[in-house]
């Protein structure tokens, strides 16, 4: 983990509010990974929590599955929905949380979280077409990578004025700006969370690294990189597919909440998207486009995981 400055650490160690993970939700994440658990005990533990509940019997009988019954029974609901999708409703009911924290005249909270569940939804679309096995898995990624924005809007307000200022008055991207005043990102600082959070590596490095450059990932083994990029030699796929998400996030105007300022670099996505077009399960003439439609649609799907409550 990268050392913070004294003083961000300091601050963001006294944090006493940061949403933790509820005991129950807890034990439903690591029950998901443990292979021996049966189905029965799994329902078990979801219906020790009501919200928990109530969310995945929505999502098992929302139009996306159109099962011809109604689905009653978090038993039935856990063996038709899956391990993945369950974990993406624990975790996406946990990001709520964190968004409905903060007051929506603090930011445009709504748009932020539209972008953060596109970004999700398109992490899962990438990670099927590149064959990254945990679409999943980049859908969380996908929905909390930019997690550590809220936390200085909520917790260094004047600071985050101060980056918008610079932002603007200096055409300087979020980042650029984020290190001038903080001396540290909202990369940093969402990795901070995710590592409290004890969620796994490959989503950590995926929070820490979005931004970063593959060159200044990859310093003792650029070359094979510069002229072709093959996506099974990448070290960090999820970090790819997470940037590129939040790349297409940039280029179809999901991001509202910084499209007037200067785009912070993406690691690989631009070099990504020329081999990506070119898949053959893809039209050639239409690859872009085509893309981005499928895009739309299984953002459109994930408006089963709900929207936030937002303060006055």
């Amino acid at each position: 983990m990268k050392i913070l400055d004294p003083k961000i650490q300091k601050k963001l160690d006294s944090i006493v509010e940061l949403p933790t993970i509820p005991t129950v939700m807890s034990q439903v994440l690591a029950a998901l990974d443990n292979p021996n658990l049966s189905a029965n005990q799994l329902a078990s533990l979801i219906e020790r929590d009501q919200t928990l509940t109530a969310k995945v019997l929505k999502v098992a009988n929302s139009p996306f599955y159109g099962f011809a019954r109604k689905i009653s029974t978090i038993d039935l609901a856990v063996v038709i929905l899956g391990m993945n999708v369950l974990k993406e409703i624990v975790l996406s009911l946990l990001i709520q949380k964190f968004f409905s924290r903060l007051s929506k005249t603090m930011f445009d909270v709504k748009s932020f979280w539209n972008y953060s569940l596109f970004c999700g939804a398109s992490a899962k679309l990438l990670a099927r077409k590149l064959g990254y096995k945990l679409a999943g898995e980049a859908f969380v990624a996908g929905l909390m990578h930019d997690l550590g924005i809220l936390i200085i809007i909520e917790n260094f307000r004047k600071q985050f004025g101060e980056i918008r200022k610079l932002q603007k008055s200096k055409d300087l991207s979020i980042v650029e700006a984020e290190m001038q005043v903080l001396g540290a990102t909202h990369s940093d600082i969402g990795l901070w969370l995710a590592e409290k959070w004890n969620l796994p590596p490959k989503l950590c490095l995926a929070i820490k690294n979005h931004h970063t450059h593959y060159k200044d990932l990859l310093k003792n083994d650029i070359q094979k990189f510069v002229t072709d990029v093959n996506f099974d030699e990448i070290d960090q796929p999820l970090t790819a597919i997470v940037s590129l998400s939040e790349w297409f996030a940039q280029i179809m105007d999901f991001k509202q909440w910084d499209k007037n300022y200067k785009a912070p670099p993406y690691y690989l996505s631009e070099e990504l998207f020329e081999d990506l077009s070119e898949e053959e399960i893809l039209a050639p003439d239409s690859a872009f486009e085509l893309l981005k439609k499928e895009m739309l649609e299984e953002y459109q799907k994930a408006a089963i995981f709900g929207d936030v409550s937002l303060r006055a």
